[in-house]
């Protein structure tokens, strides 16, 4: 269980007040126990936006329908029935703005993000039950957005790769809107393992599955280029990891040829106290959730 709390304050950066990553017992956080942990943090009422889990929706990219604003989901509904694997029925789903794209720079598509229904019920009962004010369900792509809007390279453009142990999301995003974005099937806890068995690592040595990175940037700024005519981008950001992967960085600037870190959430927040690496990496989709200050447009 991570939880952020951000307070909005009118200074460059918004404040951080509460930032805590609290292991569930026995691997299960049930309502109980998030209603005890947010009592005790004194969170209770504030406005809460959680996040769905990676791997549990897909986003699909869909053209936009000519209808009103109020029939567009029923009439993107119809129009993804048949590229998920499960029934239009048991579908739950939103949509947000693609940018627009080609030469005219119009807006052509839509993103749909979908989901099974149970699951999305599951997560809403269960914070309900635990007396948590939830207002909003976000996805990973879209709280790493609200972390990119607060980088200066955002202006430009950037690539973002956020990478849990097992699995990864990567992001092009520019002037806080999101482009692109694909999901990774490794995680950290695989480049790690790699790197570690290869044993000392050098940056003039070829290194397959950081490759699987380069390549991934790699395609993705082209797509990003020819369907958006979008010129490079300014920083590849990585997200911090609970176990720091050795030479990533230094690889992915040297085979791309550009600018290339490991993201410090001090730099884009304010803090009482420094949050270390293990912190931001446990608690990063909390914060991004917490900087969320989204209206409905659609």
């Amino acid at each position: 269980m991570a939880v952020a709390a951000v307070n909005f304050d009118g200074s460059a950066k918004p404040v951080l007040t509460r930032c805590k990553y609290i292991p569930c017992p026995n691997g299960r956080c049930d309502a109980e126990f998030i209603k005890k942990q947010s009592k005790m943090l004194h969170i209770t009422s504030r406005p809460c936006t959680t996040t769905v889990n990676l791997g549990e929706y897909d986003i699909l990219s869909v053209e936009a329908p000519d209808v009103p604003p109020a029939e567009l989901r029923s009439a993107v509904r119809w129009q993804i029935k048949d590229l998920i694997d499960f029934h239009i029925d048991d579908a739950v789903l939103d949509v947000f703005d693609a940018p627009a794209s080609g030469a005219d720079k119009r807006q052509h598509s839509l993103y749909v993000v979908v989901s099974r229904m149970n699951s999305i019920k599951q997560q809403i009962n269960q914070l309900q039950a635990a007396d948590i004010n939830l207002t909003t369900i976000d996805i990973p792509e879209l709280v790493i957005r609200n972390i990119c809007a607060y980088c200066p390279e955002d202006q430009n453009g950037m690539v973002f790769i956020y990478l849990t142990k097992d699995q990864g999301v990567f992001t092009i995003t520019k002037d806080a809107t999101l482009y692109l974005a694909r999901s990774l099937d490794f995680g950290y806890g695989h480049l790690f393992h790699a790197t570690e068995k290869a044993g000392e690592f050098s940056m003039d040595e070829y290194n397959p599955e950081f490759d699987r990175v380069v390549l991934e940037v790699q395609r993705s700024l082209d797509y990003y280029d020819r369907y958006f005519s979008q010129p490079g981008v300014s920083k590849i950001l990585i997200s911090p990891t609970e176990e720091p992967i050795a030479g990533l960085a230094d690889y992915l600037q040297r085979n791309t040829g550009i600018a290339t870190a490991i993201l410090d959430v001090n730099e884009i927040v304010d803090t009482a106290e420094p949050l270390d690496q293990q912190q931001q990496a446990q608690c990063l989709l909390a914060i991004g959730a917490a900087l969320r200050q989204e209206k409905k447009t659609l």
